[in-house]
This record gives C-alpha cells, structure tokens and sequence, in this order.
C-alpha cells in the first residue's frame, strides 16, 4: 500500500464566494462587451457624420425651384417600400447633370484655360417604384428648348425665353458665377421639368474634378477602343484593344466629341452624340464595377468609395445624409445588370441650326417603338417600360416586334410636340433591343485584348 501524497490544490471556496467570483466574471465580461459595442456605436457615428460633412447639399434650392407650375405624379406607388428608403417605395426621377467649370481643380483636371459655365450633361435616372429597373436618359446639350424664368437667390428672375440652348439654364441661373451652384442647379431642374414634363425628385450635380475623383475612388474604368481613339481637344490618345482609365484619363474620355483613328480617320460626325455615348458607356462600366465586383462588399473599398463621392457631389436635400444616400442604394440592393438601361431622347437636326438639335416630335420605324421625345417622357413620369430597352424586351417577351409608327413629315413641326401620348400603355409592340440603348451587360470591354493604357498624350 503506497502512501498517499499530499494534493497541492487549495481548498475548494464555500459555494457562497464562488457565486460571487462567477458573478465578478460574467460582470467583467458584460463590462468588455459593452465597451467593446459602445466603442463601434461610436466609430460608426462618428464615421457617418465624417461622411455626412464631406456632402454638399444645395441649399436653398427647394426655395429657388418653388412648387408653382410643377408636373403633377402620375406615377403609382409601391406597396411595401423598404423602411430606410427616404423615397417611400414610389417611383424616383433624379436629375443629373455636369458643369463646365474652370473653376479651381476643374481647370488642372481639363488642362485648358477657357473662360466656360454650362450644364454641358443633362441626364435623368428614374428608378421604377418596384426598384427593378434604372433606365438613364440623356438631352443633349444642343437641344434646342423653350426656357422657364428662374428665380435667383435676390429675388430677381431670368427672362423666359421661347428658344434657347439647353446648357445655358446654369449660367442664367447662376448669374455665370461658378460659386451659385444652388442657383444654378435650379435653373437646370425647373427647365428640365418644364422640357419633359417629368416631375423631379432630386438632383445631383458634379464637376470635372469630382468626376475624376469619383473614377478614381472606383480604381479606375475599363473601355474597349477596337480602332483606337486620338483626340487633340481633349488631349487624349488610346491604342486599339482595352484600356484600364484612371480618373483624368476617363474624364477626357467622357468629353471627347471629336474623335479620330491614329491615321486621321474620324470616328464621329464631332457632334455632342458621339461624346454622350462615351459618358453612357463610362457609366455603364461604372455600375458593372460597384454592382458586378467587391465594391460593396468590402469595407475598406467601401469607405474609399464612400469618402470620394460624398467630398464629390453637390445634392439636393432628399439625398443630403448619408442615410438617405444608403437608403435609396440599399433599395436597390437585388437589381439586376440588365434591368439598367441608358439611352439619348429621340432627337432631330434643328430646322432653324444646323449645328443644334431639337426633341423629335415624331417617331422612327426602328427607335423606341416609333415613339417621339414626348411620349417617352410620359412612359417615364407614369413609371413604365421604355420599348427597345432590354429591360422592356424581358417584361414583354411574348409581344409582336417591329415598328409602331411611320415616321411623318419631317417639316411639320419647328418645335417639339409635347402633348401627351393616348394613355401611359400606348405602345402596342415591342421592338428589338438596338444599339440606342447601353446596358451595363453591354459594355464591350471583353471583346478587346488588353494591348496597353491610356494615356495623356
């Protein structure tokens, strides 16, 4: 028989004091949790309210705009929104449009010194009421309008006018000073209503460098350039194949309407057509990085992006918090590539100028079914399907193809026809989808070898 040793461990505490250890654990715990959670309350706020000084609201431009003789909605309302999207479910017309400023960075980012203030894009992102669809519509800046009055900021007014330029509404507004943007960017939304009848729910506006910013935040954009692309005015040069653009390369894309082969060949009658089909598919590229990628799934790329487009944009009050911002962008979260579609209004030469355009006020035997400039704007206030889009093709695949209308005088009319069309469901076929329309799935970045960069030259 072995003789037993002595155990080294202490005696166990009466079960009174080990309650009261437990207790201390489990408090010291809870204590560590709750600092630990108070500790990301606190980082999150305090990054959202970084994020909410970087923006730049417009202000006072509810007041500039006013509420007399604004379109009325005609647009239905979804039935369960999601609690966060400041827009309520209903169907949501943003105004976006670029200035052509040289004002501060926006004169090294153009690299040119001209003395020029106009609303040089004028696009509206409408999102269906059931945010399963994006269509983005773009006027050119040569179309001819009838202008509203505008209210400046010292009660004085601008003179209508029955025929002017679009991209002037920022300089008349603003006075052309740069400094005016919330003159300005109403100026732009009370003409953009009026021209379209389409009521507007927002606006956001951006410069040169801001767009650059933007762009690059994002790493850069691709393009696909098959015949290659030289610009002098917009100081650009693109070798055939794929192009990786950082943000002032893309911003001289974006503004490039004269474009020629490296033999001097022109791509482009030099119009501003041309150049809204760069900024369509540079968007469109844009939407595939954020929504195709890991941009939003990773927080780092996510703060990057976040602190870029909030130092980059000037908005109206809807979207001046970042909660509204997350809250239209999080009601979005299951669209679909091809649900986004980007188009140009149906525009003709101007009568009068050669070198202007103006809103067709007939339809063609291919575009849009046969529709014309005003009745799209009805299908986009009532919240329904564009024809030709890809988003209307895959709504409506059992419909008949082919043209809705034949196109009539050309000469009949100096002006465009703003009637509205018979009904918001006038449109009785469907055509097929065509080159008018860009949808990010479309962006022909992968039929190019990657064969170098872009470059500033």
């Amino acid at each position: 028989m072995h003789p037993r040793h002595a155990s080294s461990r202490p005696p166990a505490p009466p079960k009174h004091r080990l309650r009261i250890i437990e207790h201390r654990a489990l408090k010291a715990v809870a204590v560590v949790v709750a600092a630990s959670a108070l500790a990301g309350f606190v980082a999150v706020g305090e990054r959202v309210r970084q994020l909410n000084s970087n923006i730049t609201v417009l202000k006072g431009i509810d007041q500039l705009i006013g509420s007399d003789d604004r379109p009325t909605e005609r647009a239905t309302t979804s039935a369960e929104p999601d609690p966060l999207d400041p827009f309520g479910g209903r169907a949501v017309n943003i105004l976006i449009t670029a200035i052509d400023s040289r004002e501060g960075e926006n004169r090294d980012a153009v690299g040119d010194s001209m003395d020029t203030l106009s609303n040089d894009v004028n696009m509206i992102a409408h999102i269906s009421a059931d945010r399963e669809r994006v269509d983005v519509m773009a006027i050119p800046r040569d179309t001819m309008v009838a202008m509203p009055a505008c209210t400046r900021a010292d009660g004085s007014q601008t003179d209508a006018s029955n025929r002017e330029q679009i991209n002037t509404a920022f300089a008349l507004g603003s006075s052309s000073n740069a400094q005016n943007k919330s003159e300005g960017a109403a100026c732009v939304f009370k003409t953009i209503e009026s021209v379209t009848t389409i009521p507007l729910d927002s606006v956001i506006l951006v410069d040169f460098a801001g767009f650059a910013s933007v762009v690059d935040a994002l790493g850069g954009v691709d393009v696909c350039t098959p015949e290659g692309l030289t610009s002098k005015k917009a100081h650009l040069s693109l070798e055939p194949g794929s192009h990786h653009l950082d943000g002032l390369t893309a911003l001289q894309y974006a503004r490039t309407r004269d474009p020629r082969t490296f033999d001097g060949r022109s791509l482009s009658d030099g119009s501003d057509i041309q150049r809204i089909s760069h900024q369509q598919q540079l968007i469109a590229t844009v939407i595939n990085e954020v929504l195709a990628s890991g941009n939003l799934k990773s927080i780092n790329k996510l703060n990057t992006t976040a602190s870029a487009i909030t130092k980059s944009l000037y908005v109206g009050s809807e979207l001046g918090s970042v909660v509204g911002m997350a809250g239209l962008a999080y009601s979005l979260r299951d669209i679909k590539l091809e649900n986004i579609s980007l188009f140009t209004v149906p525009w003709a030469p101007d009568s009068i100028d050669a070198n202007r355009v103006k809103l067709a006020s007939w339809g063609t035997d291919s575009r849009f079914g046969g529709l014309n400039a005003a009745e799209i704007f009805e299908l986009i206030a009532t919240d329904q399907q564009i024809p030709g889009t890809v988003p209307y093709k895959l709504a409506n695949p059992e419909a008949p193809s082919g043209a809705a209308s034949a196109e009539p005088d050309q000469t009949a009319s100096q002006a465009p026809d703003n009637s509205p069309p018979d009904g918001p469901n006038a449109v009785a076929v469907t055509p097929e989808a065509d080159d008018d329309f860009v949808t990010p799935r479309t962006v022909p970045t992968a039929e190019c070898k990657v064969e170098g960069q872009g470059s500033n030259g």
